[in-house]
């Protein structure tokens, strides 16, 4: 067992527009999406009537193709309504024999049971040599969680979370399995759903001015 604390090997960079970065990224490229269907359903509802704003919609626009997964059969029906083809797997095992440029999880590695081997599944079996994968997750030490911990409450642990990332843990995940971190991230979402929401926005917002590792959210760019 490796005692010793992990050597970041890339500079943190802050990210203005997160989507901006990734629909970039995946123009004119063959597109692996896990999480496809993320946001169709609960709070944000992207269908059918934010189409516009649905992260999946928009790297279709881009990319010279895209395959959506996900394991949730109630959004890939929702999807489905909409005219949007995701097909179900759980890319911690799946096997598509098929490889893309870019591969992208937005908002899942949070979510897995066996985060490493996911992502050891999806580099080894379904990215190109020199292809890309970008993950997004909730940063581990954001503003909101430093601050409910001075007041002593709960933090906002969601049951369908089991784990929260630094930057470092992926380093320390590329280390082990002998890939590259090629970029880290952090930045903010924009959430402006009600005015108190909107207000604890902005001093946040503040808050990563004064140090971006309080941002609420990171993006990590991996290659082989």
């Amino acid at each position: 067992m490796n005692s010793e604390l992990v050597n970041l090997k890339v500079k943190i960079e802050t990210l203005n527009d997160p989507f901006k970065f990734i629909e970039q990224n995946c123009k004119d490229k063959h597109v692996l999406n896990i999480g496809a269907a993320g946001g169709v359903l609960g709070i944000y509802g992207y269908l059918p009537d934010n189409e516009d704003k649905w992260l999946h919609a928009k790297i279709i626009k881009k990319a010279k193709s895209v395959l959506g997964t996900d394991i949730d059969d109630d959004a890939i029906k929702c999807a489905k309504k909409s005219g949007y083809k995701i097909i179900k797997e759980n890319c911690e095992i799946m096997n598509l024999s098929q490889k893309f440029e870019v591969i992208l999880m937005s908002d899942v590695i949070e979510h897995l049971n066996a985060p490493v081997n996911a992502i050891k599944n999806l580099v080894d079996k379904h990215l190109e040599k020199d292809g890309t994968l970008i993950i997004t997750t909730p940063n581990g030490s954001a503003a909101h969680a430093f601050m409910r911990s001075l007041t002593r409450r709960n933090l906002n642990i969601y049951y369908d979370h089991m784990a929260v990332y630094y930057p470092e843990h992926f380093q320390a995940i590329c280390d082990r399995l002998g890939y590259s971190l090629k970029k880290a991230y952090l930045f903010d979402f924009s959430d402006k759903r009600t005015f108190m929401i909107r207000l604890k926005g902005l001093f946040f917002k503040l808050a990563t001015k004064i140090s971006p590792r309080l941002s609420s959210a990171m993006m990590i760019v991996i290659q082989k």
